[in-house]
């Protein structure tokens, strides 16, 4: 399965979500929710990488679903529609810790670091 670029997600939102938002706001959404995936689960120092219409998103899928999630929840919200916008981010932070848990349990076991031994 090939992974998922920034325009096609935009593209899934589009279709799932009719809007009136312009793509440059909706790729600047995006940019954010990729720019907490870099910094909060891969651990990324420096410049955020710019997010482009072929930019390939840093989850895998099924993971890739909580990008969506974060547009919809930023739509939502620039709509005024609070209940909306709360089920959304709801599906966002759930499906951020999900893939950060995710992260950390496949990471855990790459690790060459000594454990500490208690006796």
């Amino acid at each position: 399965m090939s992974r998922l670029t920034a325009g096609r997600m935009l593209g899934r939102v589009d279709a799932l979500l009719p809007n009136q938002y312009s793509r440059e706001e909706k790729m600047r959404w995006l940019a954010e929710a990729e720019g907490f995936v870099l910094r909060e689960v891969q651990q990324l120092a420096g410049a955020l990488p710019e997010v482009t219409e072929d930019y390939v998103l840093t989850a895998e899928a099924p993971y890739d679903q909580m990008y969506r999630y974060y547009v919809e929840a930023q739509i939502h919200y620039a709509n005024g529609e609070t209940a909306r916008y709360n089920n959304a981010a709801a599906q966002w932070n759930n499906a951020f810790l999900t893939y950060k848990d995710y992260c950390c349990r496949t990471a855990a076991s790459r690790r060459t670091t000594a454990a500490l031994r208690l006796f």
